[in-house]
């Protein structure tokens, strides 16, 4: 059922059980008051009988004059007059003596020849009047009264309900729009849907959906970003791959081995520029970024890194640095600080060691990994960070500096690239502490 349908039901039953309500109470006190006017008007009928009677001589009522005077006859309507020693003086209906014959004053019903009467008695000093009437005429005037006040009743419920419907119709004419709208748009159209005009009910679903429509093209964007990065950056190692194959196939010896060597050295680069990629893409989905409350101690972080890198001996740092808890997780940490190691020793002069310093202030840490290599132009660094980027080393993904902006920017940090004469080459991470203190640590390696 249709939510227009759902609500003119509810809406219009309530309607009419409270127009129903309405009428049989207002029918009930309608009869009631129809009642009281047709009784009245039967004992103003017998007051009025008696005050003719007051002409009557004396005699009369004292039985000096014989017979009874008869009375013309109304439909529906009868009357009698007699002394209180019960002598009828006059009357309409002489058969009728069985209900007219009442002694006791007031009203009372008696039945004749299978029909009802409603009766009343007046006692006037020494005469008794007695008025009826008919029920079944009283019955058909009730029953005029109600169906002239039961049609405004019938007209208003319909009209109700005509207006319950326009109203609940232009009170949902904003989701009809919005539905149409839906309907006419393109299945690639993501873009958000426009809440102005819309009432403050549905608000908030509009932005739930619009929320879910941002989500979903940053997917798909995502999903087609990774999609042009893989197509633009394994095109290259998988031609590369396949020439050495080739030539594998045609040559023996030395040069049999040399080309299997390259191949193999090319999909070596070729995996690790696909795990790269898959990382890129996990952190900018936000999947592993979410919910990394775990603090992580920096030492414990930075030894891993050195083992997966192979560059233990060439590291120089100061064991105080677990002091200094990271606010992320341990394995996103050492994911930054094995790809900041990585491209410090691939770029770094072989014979020089890598130097790390880490110091705590004011609720973040900083962490300075730096290399003895070539100076980097100006106009070069700030490019290092893009995707793809490997200024004067091809043989890198260029992914390595990207991977450690999103992750340390998705946390809240940020990343400084220095290079001059001084310090050839340095990366500065200002990542958040789960610390209290705002002491200052620093630790150098020599």
């Amino acid at each position: 059922m249709s939510l227009r349908l759902r609500l003119v039901a509810t809406l219009g039953i309530t309607l009419l059980l409270l127009w129903g309500l309405t009428a049989a109470w207002s029918m009930r006190d309608l009869s009631s008051q129809v009642d009281r006017s047709l009784d009245q008007r039967l004992a103003q009928s017998a007051r009025m009988v008696a005050g003719l009677l007051d002409r009557v001589p004396a005699s009369v009522w004292n039985g000096e004059e014989g017979g009874a005077s008869t009375i013309p006859a109304l439909e529906g309507v009868a009357c009698r007059v007699s002394s209180l020693r019960g002598q009828v003086v006059a009357g309409t209906h002489p058969e009728m003596n069985d209900v007219l014959a009442v002694d006791a004053e007031g009203y009372s019903y008696r039945d004749h020849n299978g029909q009802r009467w409603r009766v009343y008695t007046l006692v006037d000093d020494d005469k008794r009047i007695t008025v009826a009437d008919r029920l079944r005429e009283r019955e058909s005037l009730l029953a005029q009264v109600r169906r002239a006040a039961f049609y405004p009743f019938l007209l208003a419920s319909i009209g109700s309900l005509i207006a319950l419907w326009w109203g609940v119709t232009r009170g949902l004419s904003p989701l009809s729009r919005l539905q149409r709208r839906l309907m006419s748009r393109d299945h690639d159209d993501l873009s958000a849907l426009p809440i102005r005009g819309l009432p403050g009910e549905i608000r908030p679903l509009i932005d739930g959906f619009n929320t879910l429509l941002a989500r979903t093209r940053r997917m798909l964007e995502l999903e087609q970003r990774f999609t042009d990065d893989a197509a633009h950056e394994l095109r290259t190692p998988l031609t590369a791959i396949r020439t050495h194959l080739q030539i594998a196939r045609r040559v023996e010896g030395d040069s049999h081995r040399e080309a299997m060597q390259q191949a193999e050295a090319g999909v070596e680069r070729l995996t690790k520029t696909l795990d790269q990629l898959l990382l890129l893409a996990r952190m900018e989905s936000e999947e592993i970024t979410r919910g990394s409350a775990d603090p992580t101690l920096l030492g414990e972080a930075l030894e891993a890194a050195m083992v997966e890198t192979g560059s233990h001996d060439r590291c120089h740092w100061n064991e105080s640095v677990n002091h200094i808890q990271i606010g992320l997780s341990g394995a996103l940490l050492v994911i930054a600080l094995r790809n900041l190691l990585e491209n410090a020793i691939r770029h770094g002069s072989y014979d020089t060691s890598v130097e790390i310093e880490a110091q705590q202030m004011n609720g973040m840490a900083m962490i300075d990994i730096a290399n003895q290599g070539e100076i980097i132009p100006s106009d070069q660094l700030v490019h290092l960070t893009e995707r793809f980027h490997r200024g004067a080393h091809p043989q890198g993904s260029g992914l390595g500096l990207s991977i450690v902006k999103t992750l340390v920017e998705s946390a809240g940090g940020s990343i400084t690239l220095v290079s001059n004469e001084h310090t050839p080459f340095l990366v500065r991470l200002c990542l958040p502490t789960r610390t209290s203190s705002n002491d200052l640590y620093r630790h150098s390696i020599r």
